[in-house]
């Protein structure tokens, strides 16, 4: 383990970042606890750039523009590993994501080593290095932090440099840099939408069986617990949970009396939210018929599409063979469904991440001829 310096002060923080922004890439790893509120609270930031590694405590220091300056600078390569939460927190917490990113995971299975590969697994892979994980779950907002929290969150950035670098080797050799470059870029465009409370009705667990008037109504109660959970900074299911949200919906409620009956709804609930609940309830049922949402779910591809499906899956299995890429990483199972039930329609089409950039030069017209030359006697 190289030397681990403990960034407390603004100063200190200044004068590491002006280093940082002066090294090609930086491994960047992040602590963070998300128990009872909506938004993750940050708690340590490691960066490694291969010879030192820094941990930064944001409890101790009110300013973190500096560490946001490096996060953005595009001459330095930000490295992480599943990054999806990291990002998440360094948005919440900073203003900012990482860029330009690169995902360890992501890279790993575009060379091969294995999907969603999780990062102790994958120095295993790569390097030979067992990592201990006892700390994973410990109190990362305790002050002081332990010895053994600060050795862990150490090594975490300590070890993922050198991967960046072995994966990088791989990519190369495969002529995949490009490919690997245009991932990232994705990666990033994804963690950056956010959806938006009117769609939260479609995570809704439960919501796909609903008829487009129920939800609607479903939109209105699932958008209002969205810009409550916000506000408060609590998690969605307290606030209302799945289940609620769709008794609710059920029971239509009009007053206080009925919503007190409503099977199922916490007393809490109704005593702090009963206004909020009963109006977001209105709301939805004075929508127009044609102004519902469509039903979220499409029901389950017929038979024949499922023959199909499983004859593509099979088939890119074989072209990931080939590639030495995870056969995950080509094509989801909601895009060979699509590309199955555009076959039965007579109009065999891929989907637009099947029919756009690496995919498309990994897939080419194959897949598509593949479709259109499935027998027809199937169906």
């Amino acid at each position: 383990m190289p030397e681990v310096v403990l960034i407390t002060g603004a100063s200190q923080l200044e004068a590491a970042a002006a280093h940082w922004q002066r090294r090609p890439a930086l491994a960047l790893d992040t602590e963070f606890m998300r128990t009872d509120t909506f938004h993750p609270r940050l708690a340590l930031v490691q960066l490694s750039d291969g010879d030192q590694v820094w941990l930064v405590d944001p409890l101790a220091i009110e300013n973190l523009a500096p560490l946001a300056q490096v996060l953005l600078d595009p001459a330095v390569i930000k490295v992480l590993h599943s990054c999806s939460e990291d990002l998440e927190v360094l948005q919440h917490e900073l203003g900012c994501r990482p860029v330009p990113l690169y995902d360890t995971q992501v890279a790993a299975a575009m060379t091969g080593q294995g999907f969603s590969l999780g990062y102790g697994a994958l120095v295993q892979r790569l390097l030979g290095i067992e990592l201990a994980k006892q700390e994973t779950r410990s109190d990362w907002l305790q002050r002081p932090l332990s010895a053994a929290q600060l050795a862990y969150a150490a090594a975490d950035v300590h070890h993922l440099f050198p991967v960046y670098l072995r994966l990088v080797e791989l990519a190369e050799q495969s002529g995949r840099s490009s490919w690997m470059a245009e991932e990232m870029e994705r990666v990033l465009t994804q963690a950056v939408k956010e959806t938006p409370p009117t769609e939260q009705f479609r995570r809704v667990k439960g919501g796909g069986r609903l008829d487009p008037a129920d939800l609607a109504v479903l939109r209105e109660l699932a958008a209002w617990r969205e810009l409550e959970a916000r506000h408060r900074n609590r998690p969605r299911g307290h606030i209302v949970n799945d289940a609620e949200l769709l008794a609710l919906v059920a029971a239509r409620p009009r007053d206080r009396e009925a919503l007190a009956a409503v099977d199922g709804l916490r007393p809490r609930v109704v005593r702090t939210c009963g206004d909020a609940l009963l109006a977001a309830l209105e709301r939805g049922a004075a929508v127009p018929a044609e102004a519902c949402p469509e039903a979220i779910a499409q029901g389950p591809p017929a038979r024949a599409e499922r023959d199909l499906i499983r004859a593509c899956r099979d088939w890119l299995a074989e072209r990931a063979r080939q590639l030495a890429i995870a056969p995950e990483l080509l094509a989801r199972r909601a895009e060979l469904e699509q590309l199955a039930r555009s076959w039965s329609a007579g109009q065999p089409a891929l989907p637009e991440a099947l029919a756009s950039g690496w995919r498309r030069d990994a897939l080419g017209s194959d897949l598509l001829e593949f479709v259109r030359c499935w027998p027809a006697e199937v169906a």
